[in-house]
């Protein structure tokens, strides 16, 4: 049962990290669609804060199908005064903390960052030499990644990090997710500050990591809306319902006309 997994949920960097944000934006950015401007034209968008978005999602995700998880990195939903806290402290809660797998959430960057360039995609890191059993959990993630917006797979890739070192962590599979680049301009405004495709992404890889365990997953229920209807009048005479119908349309109302037996 999803009960009995654990699983560390990691924002990568703090809000302050040095060169970890885009380069300035092009436009003014509204990050939920919710008709404000979260992000101006010329601003950097720190790459803290879309950490922190989709593991906001992937928490609700995770809890959702039953799985029991912590927070390294983020400490509330609130993204903007999270210090970096040092690797070396990130693995020391999440072994105390006795979780059995880590995800480690990021958004990639090339170059000076200073402008934007060509390099695109998402992939998952493993650790070179402390894997455990991260090679396949890394590629059944990114299966479930490909398949949501369209983006260069840039695979699986090793290299000795921290915050995907099992031994470290004292955990079964870790992996590190890059999820698009912010220093690629149509990633950084279309991807990294879209709510939207937090949200996708923290799907993803729920759905990567219920697959690994063999845990069902449990889809989103869409909220209910109650909604009232108001009766005006019942006729016998079908040319007098008619002519209500026509006077409230005349008004600005919606109005039909059902037939109901008696």
């Amino acid at each position: 049962m999803a009960a009995s997994y654990k699983v560390a949920i990691d924002a990568g960097h703090g809000s302050n990290t040095a060169g970890k944000r885009t380069p300035p934006l092009p436009k003014d950015i509204d990050i939920n669609k919710d008709g404000k401007i979260d992000i101006k034209k010329g601003e950097q968008y720190r790459e803290h804060y879309a950490n922190v978005g989709v593991a906001y999602h992937l928490n609700r995700e995770l809890q959702r199908c039953g799985f029991t998880t912590m927070r390294t990195g983020w400490d509330d939903d609130n993204a903007y005064n999270d210090p970096d806290t040092a690797i070396a402290d990130r693995q020391k809660a999440i072994a105390n903390a006795k979780c059995d797998y880590c995800i480690s959430i990021h958004f990639n960057a090339y170059g000076d960052g200073k402008s934007f360039n060509s390099a695109e995609g998402f992939g998952v890191y493993i650790h070179d030499k402390y894997p455990g059993q991260s090679k396949k959990l890394a590629e059944i993630v990114l299966k479930h990644l490909a398949g949501g917006s369209k983006q260069k797979n840039r695979g699986v890739k090793t290299d000795a990090l921290g915050m995907c070192n099992c031994n470290s962590l004292g955990v079964k599979a870790a992996i590190i997710c890059e999820l698009a680049f912010m220093t690629n301009e149509y990633e950084a405004v279309n991807l990294m500050a879209n709510e939207a495709y937090w949200k996708e992404c923290a799907q993803e890889i729920c759905k990567g990591l219920c697959e690994f365990t063999g845990v069902k997953y449990v889809e989103e229920t869409p909220e209910k809306k109650t909604i009232y209807r108001v009766q005006v009048g019942a006729f016998a005479n079908k040319s007098n319902a008619d002519k209500l119908v026509a006077e409230l349309k005349k008004k600005g109302y919606d109005a039909i006309i059902v037939k109901a037996e008696k």
